[in-house]
């Protein structure tokens, strides 16, 4: 198993000022690495899905990778970069040398505006030519909710683990992990990481690493036991943890993807302030009941095997 993706890994939200150009806020970026440098967590994903990539330009992207290089010490840095084609996601990547001494892997999500185009065999050549030029290794990265539905089939995901610089998948998906496992998981060099809480619990029962948590942005070290508690005491403690932790997390920063979580990062000390807009905050009631969750959460993670 790969160590750098043991555990878990935080799919760091990125800040925008409150000004009306919503600039990426880098101080508070700084700021939230500063208070996750002392926790458990394995890792950082900047720009996926919680870091609003879609909602940033290729300069800004890069402010914040400059800023994750220069905070990440000696934790896992993983770099959000799939574009809608196989040039853009090249020259993208290609683009990051300035930091590529302090880059672990890049993540590159499925193309999918053509979704019905981006088939096995299309996938299969993208995948192929961004790794053959990426200085370093990537991440397939499966989010079918964020892109049109596109999965990378299995058969393609086996064929993929073959290429030397193609080193795992972050499956967000909420059917195609035991799948993945099968194809391609009892592999040392390729790992098959969770891509949510809601199947993480999947990924450890089938000896994966771990994954990338939206929940650790706000409950970086609670998210960090429970992989600690099944590598290090017994599966069976980490699954009553998990239906606690699951929990909390769904109603105390869940609910309304990207403004709750950010909502739940503000009321725990990390500097996340709003999504970028169309997507709105949400509302002082909304907010009042995710910190009411949090705090009883809180309370009943804290005494968890006591």
């Amino acid at each position: 198993m790969n160590d750098q993706l043991r555990g878990v890994i935080i799919p760091v939200a990125t800040p925008f000022d409150a000004g009306s150009d919503e600039a990426v806020d880098v101080a508070a970026l700084e700021h939230n690495f500063g208070l996750w440098d002392g926790t458990g967590v394995a890792g950082y994903m900047v720009l996926g899905t919680n870091g609003e990539f879609k909602a940033v330009d290729d300069e800004e992207s890069r402010t914040v990778i400059k800023a994750a290089a220069a905070n990440k010490g000696d934790k896992t840095l993983i770099v959000g970069a799939g574009r809608e084609s196989t040039r853009t996601t090249i020259s993208f990547v290609r683009s990051l040398e300035p930091w590529g001494d302090s880059i672990d892997y890049v993540s590159v999500l499925t193309p999918n505006y053509f979704a019905k185009l981006d088939d096995g065999p299309a996938l299969a050549d993208f995948y192929t030519a961004v790794a053959d030029a990426s200085p370093v290794p990537i991440l397939l990265y499966v989010a079918p909710g964020y892109a049109n539905g596109v999965t990378v089939p299995p058969s393609v995901l086996a064929e993929l683990a073959d290429h030397p610089n193609i080193a795992g998948v972050k499956d967000t998906s909420p059917t195609m992990m035991t799948e993945y496992m099968v194809a391609a998981g009892a592999r040392d060099d390729f790992a098959v990481m969770a891509g949510s809480l809601s199947n993480v619990m999947t990924c450890l029962a089938f000896d994966g690493p771990g994954g990338v948590v939206s929940a650790a942005n706000y409950l970086p070290d609670e998210c960090a036991r429970l992989t600690d508690l099944y590598f290090n005491e017994s599966p069976d403690a980490a699954k009553r943890y998990y239906r606690i932790l699951s929990r909390v997390a769904k109603s105390g920063g869940g609910k309304q993807g990207v403004a709750s979580l950010k909502a739940a990062m503000n009321i725990r000390g990390y500097h996340a302030g709003a999504p970028r807009r169309p997507v709105c905050r949400v509302s002082a009631d909304a907010e009042s009941q995710i910190r009411q969750a949090l705090d009883q959460g809180l309370a009943e993670l804290a005494t968890f095997g006591a």
